[in-house]
């Protein structure tokens, strides 16, 4: 027996990157409704981990991460409509803060995903995310159920192993704070890391220097491969520690003083995680942490690696990613394929 936990962030009425369309979400529910799917809150899913559910139970999960605007306007009346429950991981450092109203189709402003996130992170505007008011709203609908997310979502240079390109050509909203200071012409992009998962890193001094002088893209490839130390660690374990356990207890603190119930269960920015992070936010209170490592969840699931699939954009994609996951022959192809 095992169950998918699926993962969205947006739902708009329009494609959009980072985003599913309105009508695709629909459709997606209605076909795990249609095939018998029950859909479990995280309370469930720890009764499932124990073997308790019974065996002939058919059980999904879904999950919506951030703490998007849009997840009360157009995903809500849709999980309504086949009495579906799904879980939002709010990330408190998110928040709208600076207003209390509770929006609709009509008077929310839909903005690029990835201007959104960069205009959020860095605290420039919150108008893509959800009011407190909101949140209260979506957890008084019946179908919504409010878990933790963090209180940050910047990333880090974890290596430089997977170069995807340089800035300006290749951006990603999280590269100001990788950097500590502004994109340079130059800047790689990279595959980041959680700064929750592992101690804040920076670019050596030396090499930003000679990528802003290197002539083309081959140039600072091959500086980077070859630099002894590209990447330097400033933070101690201590510091470390300290950081994401006053994360973690300031998410949880915002969520029990706005809603009136603190969360126990905790989903990590970008799904990333450490032996040191998963022992922390054990010690803060949360029973059971999700990631996002691509596969199905079986009663051998340890409670602190749930896994998480990302529901693709389109239909199609989406019943090709049920039909592997819920085959454990399938699943066990796919984890040996490179």
């Amino acid at each position: 027996m095992n169950l998918l936990v699926w993962t969205y962030h947006r739902v708009l009425p329009e494609a959009s990157s980072g985003a599913v369309r309105a009508e695709i979400f629909e459709k997606q529910i209605a076909s795990l409704a249609k095939s018998g799917c029950r859909f479990i809150g995280t309370s469930e899913l720890e009764v499932f981990l124990k073997v308790k559910l019974p065996h002939t139970d058919k059980c999904t999960m879904l999950t919506f991460d951030d703490g998007w605007a849009d997840n009360l306007i157009w995903a809500t009346p849709i999980l309504k409509k086949y009495s579906a429950k799904a879980v939002l991981a709010l990330n408190t450092g998110f928040i709208n803060k600076n207003s209390c109203e509770i929006r609709n189709s009509e008077n929310y402003r839909m903005t690029n995903s990835k201007e959104a996130l960069a205009a959020a992170a860095y605290g420039r505007d919150y108008s893509s995310f959800l009011t407190w008011n909101e949140v209260m709203e979506m957890k008084k609908s019946g179908v919504w159920e409010i878990q933790a997310h963090g209180n940050s979502h910047f990333g880090c240079y974890g290596n430089l192993d997977e170069i995807r390109g340089f800035y300006p050509d290749k951006q990603h909203w999280t590269m100001e704070s990788a950097l500590g200071e502004p994109p340079f012409p130059g800047a790689p992009r990279t595959t980041f890391r959680s700064i929750l998962a592992d101690s804040k890193t920076v670019l050596s001094n030396d090499l930003k220097n000679t990528l802003r002088q290197a002539k083309n893209e081959n140039a600072r490839r091959k500086l980077c491969k070859n630099h002894g130390s590209p990447v330097t660690t400033i933070e101690t374990a201590e510091e470390f520690g300290k950081r994401v356990r006053d994360d973690l207890t300031s998410c949880r603190d915002a969520i029990k003083e706005n809603l009136g119930q603190a969360p126990d269960c905790l989903f990590w920015p970008w799904g990333h995680y450490s032996d040191s992070s998963v022992k922390i936010a054990k010690e803060c209170g949360f029973k059971m942490l999700f990631t996002m490592e691509k596969d199905a969840v079986t009663v051998k699931t340890p409670a602190d690696k749930i896994p998480r699939i990302a529901a693709p954009a389109n239909f199609e994609d989406f019943q090709r990613q049920l039909t592997i996951y819920s085959n454990p022959l399938l699943r066990s192809f796919r984890k040996m394929l490179p």
